[in-house]
């Protein structure tokens, strides 16, 4: 069976105030990294240090807000709307979603903790010095415990 493609440019479903907008934060960003690194290093750190001490709250706030929100959702008549054409069924039932979503988040896990928990491990470890031969070994000692290999 004969494929037809028809080729589309590149930019034509990218919506130009969006993507203005975002090229240039990103310019500024990175310019501002790049032309002063002593001083953008300080710049995002106290940024960091801010959000993280006076608004950490406000995300676990809105984070439970949200849960809260969409199990309200789930058991109430708006859970029972089906999206698609009137008499369409779901592609996946219950059981490919849950497999779907699980393998989604292990696969995320495993991408970032695989490389992030050894170095942690190693830099920090709880009952040696870091950055010792022994620290790099109870590092993969306990990312191997974590992650049940």
């Amino acid at each position: 069976m004969p494929m037809h493609y028809r080729p589309q440019a590149f930019f034509a479903s990218v919506n130009p105030t969006v993507f203005a907008a975002s090229a240039i934060m990103v310019v500024l960003f990175v310019g501002f990294g790049v032309t002063a690194p002593t001083l953008a290093s300080q710049v995002f750190e106290s940024i960091q240090g801010f959000i993280t001490e006076y608004l950490g709250w406000g995300y676990l706030l809105v984070v439970t807000v949200f849960l809260i929100f969409l199990i309200w959702l789930g058991f109430s008549r708006y859970g029972t709307i089906c999206l698609g054409q009137p008499g369409d069924r779901p592609e996946f039932g219950y059981g490919a979603w849950f497999a779907m979503l699980f393998s989604a988040g292990m696969g995320i896990g495993l991408v970032f903790w695989s490389v992030a928990e050894p170095i942690m491990h190693y830099q920090d470890p709880p009952h040696v010095d870091g950055g010792t031969a022994e620290a790099a070994r109870q590092a993969m000692v306990y990312t191997f415990f974590h992650w049940g290999l």
